[in-house]
């Protein structure tokens, strides 16, 4: 939802006329006459703010019982001029995980909340997502390629925190309700199993990229032996490890908290409230590897050696203090308190550093690049599943914090798990 070259739009060939009317009712509370007096479309053509997408702002002003309102909107969709990104969209049901998400959202939080962790949907279905434009509502990101400071990281475990107490409470009310165990999971496995971060063809892509990058850049661990081999069998423990387990917390997780999808609002230059968006790589498992991905995909390596600790603490307070009483009872039962948390931290470790390690030649590169990298029809295919080592070498030479970014981390990963 950042900036970049617009391409001006029409409404109709962005939204439907009955998603408009759906919009509508809501924005003017069920106001039953009004029309749209003007509006504004603009594609974000050579952003690349996100990868599974086209993305659109769209401002309307309408006219209802004699008042005119301006509405600005953030809209989402499946491409329409990408058919292989269309279809690996539509194959691995990113959009119905996060209208699954936006569909719980009313039933997880308090409209009123002046701090909320999440924002509602005014359109949600398996093509499209419809919303208020964060930006107009005092929200902003962060730079896509920048590493968070303290303050902006406890702003976020606080809201990450939040988001999985929701689930949490939500589980333990559904079950006493049905007199019965119950989690997200097991009514909605069928949406929710991983399309990537498994034994594929994207995996590996990107077993490949990694061991290549350290090949060319790095000083340490240029000419180990046999390093796809041992860092192909590393992914995929990692991928084995996240996972629903028994006799321990499962939440639904976020799963993508890189810096694009959390959106700050600040007072006084101080951030104070983290807005997590974009679901659609939801999981389910324990809460801690949430934590990890962030750290991994928002920190760098000597901000986590210092404040890991501190940021840990906060999280698992938070988590404690939005926790209903029946839920901390069910907590106590399953032997799940701080130090449990803090070992799933380090069991869920590997995995963070993997996500990182996957999407960070995506996430990281200037937008303008990646767009044109990653979202050309004709070598989609090969980028994603067979080999993308070329345009993230040459995009290394071109960019050093692009290059350095990925080498401290795929270097931190052979030192803690391939050399050990």
């Amino acid at each position: 939802m950042t900036g970049g070259d617009r391409i001006q739009c029409k409404l109709e060939d962005v939204l439907t006329e009955k998603q408009l009317k759906n919009i509508m009712r809501q924005l003017l509370k069920n106001e039953l006459h009004w029309k749209v007096i003007h509006s504004d479309v603009k594609s974000a053509a050579s952003e690349s703010s996100g990868f599974l997408g086209e993305y659109f702002q769209v401002t309307l002003v309408a006219r209802a019982g004699g008042v005119s309102e301006t509405f600005k909107l953030f809209v989402k969709r499946v491409p329409v001029k990408n058919q292989p990104k269309a279809d690996f969209i539509s194959t691995n049901n990113f959009y119905k995980r996060e209208a699954l998400v936006y569909g719980l959202i009313n039933k997880l939080t308090d409209s009123d909340d002046p701090f909320p962790w999440c924002t509602r949907a005014l359109v949600h279905d398996e093509y499209i997502l419809v919303m208020k434009d964060l930006r107009s509502l005092g929200y902003s990101p962060r730079p896509q390629a920048e590493t968070l400071d303290l303050p902006h990281v406890l702003t976020t475990v606080t809201s990450v925190a939040r988001f999985h107490a929701a689930i949490a409470n939500y589980e333990t009310r559904k079950t006493n309700e049905n007199k019965t165990p119950w989690n997200i999971n097991q009514e909605y496995s069928e949406i929710l199993v991983e399309p990537n971060f498994n034994d594929s063809p994207w995996m590996t892509c990107t077993v490949k990229l990694t061991a290549n990058l350290l090949k060319t850049f790095s000083n340490k661990y240029n000419n180990l032996e046999d390093l796809e081999v041992k860092l192909w069998k590393l992914f995929l423990k990692a991928c084995d490890d996240m996972k629903e387990y028994e006799n321990t917390l499962n939440v639904l997780i976020h799963k993508d908290l890189w810096i694009n999808n959390i959106m700050f609002r600040y007072e006084d230059g101080v951030p104070v409230n983290a807005l997590l968006i974009d679901y659609q790589c939801i999981r389910y498992g324990p809460p801690s590897f949430d934590l990890m991905i962030f750290l991994y995909c928002s920190t760098s390596r000597s901000f986590r050696e210092q404040y890991e600790k501190k940021v840990f603490h906060q999280y698992f307070s938070v988590f404690v203090d939005n926790l209903e009483e029946a839920t901390k009872q069910r907590l106590v039962e399953l032997k799940y308190d701080e130090e449990e948390f803090l070992r799933w931290c380090e069991r869920s470790r590997m995995f963070g550093a993997l996500i990182a390690i996957g999407i960070f030649p995506y996430i990281l590169m200037d937008p303008t690049a990646a767009k044109k990298t990653y979202d050309d029809p004709e070598t989609y295919d090969e980028y994603l599943v067979v080999d993308r080592t070329k345009p993230v070498v040459a995009h290394c030479r071109q960019n050093a914090v692009y290059r350095q970014r990925q080498l401290e981390l795929c270097e931190e990963f052979v030192e803690r798990y391939v050399e050990k």
